[in-house]
């Protein structure tokens, strides 16, 4: 009850025995608190549908009630704009498991017509089961955001690089082949070791962020075009110093320098607030093989013959690759300044306001 709480999801209790005995239980549990209101199913008859909406917020326990007074109950919070998960094992709850947004079935104790109309059964009927689930069931919607970030914001780099060029009038600085390296080797590498990213702490915190409708929300629009800005203007800066004597050399930057960039950038995604500097890069062991991996690769890319003659590529000295990894480094730079400010605005939210339950 406690990681639940934490985690912003309320506890009710909604149950046929006596109002002495649930409340006992329900306090006993760690579900009833003082001051919560405690409603029985003739005092439910007695409200109107909005009066019920009213009076659910502070209750905790319901009891006496039958299945009928169940469905009023889920439909008053659904009414509040509540997220409602119902657990049920008997036959009589089927309506509700129905009704709830998620119905969770019990495995052992419940009927086959509970387990039919219940969204997700739980096979060891731990309540503790239902919150690791959704702890699980946070970190794998982070990650989800985390990999769309990363090729959302180094597709969009690209783009707007290719677009700057044209604006400008300068020759193309990436070729066909060059694209679809880096889009289907460095970042085929990085956006998988970047699935693998281990589960964060916090999940089961207040801090953690109602899920939106789209995934795609405003934070990480902002987050892509802070990340994807740098790649254009340092790609077209050193693109724009070699097109004019070396084109091979120029391609050759433009191609390396982006890859660098997608390199920094996949480490950048891991948090969308923890400092680059402040992460434990040892933590995802699959990260680093793949940026070890991608680096390889470049350098086969930049200096293997092989490679040289279909990615029409050239060898690059010690000096332009000092160039390339001091202007990559701009897009870590970039997302510091943003999670710092970041870091302070959460911190100010979280002392003048208080979430409320969003779960039931």
């Amino acid at each position: 009850m406690a990681r639940a709480s934490s985690a912003g999801i309320k506890v009710v209790m909604i149950t046929g025995d006596y109002m002495l005995t649930a409340h006992a239980i329900a306090k006993e549990a760690g579900i009833w608190h003082e001051g919560d209101e405690l409603l029985t199913g003739t005092t439910i008859d007695e409200l109107s549908d909005d009066e019920l909406t009213e009076r659910v917020a502070n209750a905790s326990v319901f009891a006496r009630v039958t299945p009928e007074h169940k469905l009023r109950i889920i439909n008053a919070y659904k009414r509040r704009g509540e997220i409602i998960a119902m657990t049920g094992d008997g036959v009589n709850d089927a309506p509700s498991l129905v009704a709830a947004d998620l119905g969770v079935a019990m495995g052992k104790i419940g009927t086959e017509v509970a387990k039919e109309a219940a969204d997700i059964v739980l096979l060891d009927d731990n309540f503790g089961s239902i919150i690791s689930a959704v702890e699980e069931g946070r970190s794998i919607y982070k990650t989800i955001k985390k990999v769309i970030l990363y090729l959302f914001s180094t597709s969009l780099g690209e783009v707007l690089t290719i677009t700057g060029a044209l604006l400008l009038g300068y020759p193309l600085p990436l070729l066909a082949a060059q694209i679809i390296w880096l889009n289907f080797v460095t970042d085929g590498f990085l956006d998988v070791a970047l699935a693998m990213e281990p589960k964060e702490r916090g999940l089961l915190s207040g801090t953690f962020e109602r899920s939106n409708k789209y995934i795609v929300d405003g934070l990480m629009v902002r987050r892509m075009v802070l990340m994807a800005l740098p790649m254009m203007f340092g790609t077209l800066f050193l693109f724009q110093k070699y097109f004019e004597t070396d084109m091979g050399k120029a391609w050759t930057i433009s191609l390396t320098l982006l890859a660098v960039f997608q390199w920094f950038n996949a480490w950048n995604c891991r948090s969308e607030s923890t400092s680059f500097f402040r992460m434990d890069f040892l933590s995802n062991k699959y990260l680093l093989g793949a940026t070890a991996i991608v680096i390889s690769l470049q350098m086969l890319a930049v200096y293997n013959p092989f490679f040289q003659r279909f990615l029409h590529t050239v060898p690059l000295g010690l000096s332009e690759w000092a160039m390339i990894i001091g202007i990559a480094t701009s897009i870590i730079g970039v997302e510091e300044i943003r999670k710092f400010f970041y870091r302070r605005g959460s911190a100010v939210t979280r002392q003048t306001s208080v979430s409320p339950y969003r779960t039931v």
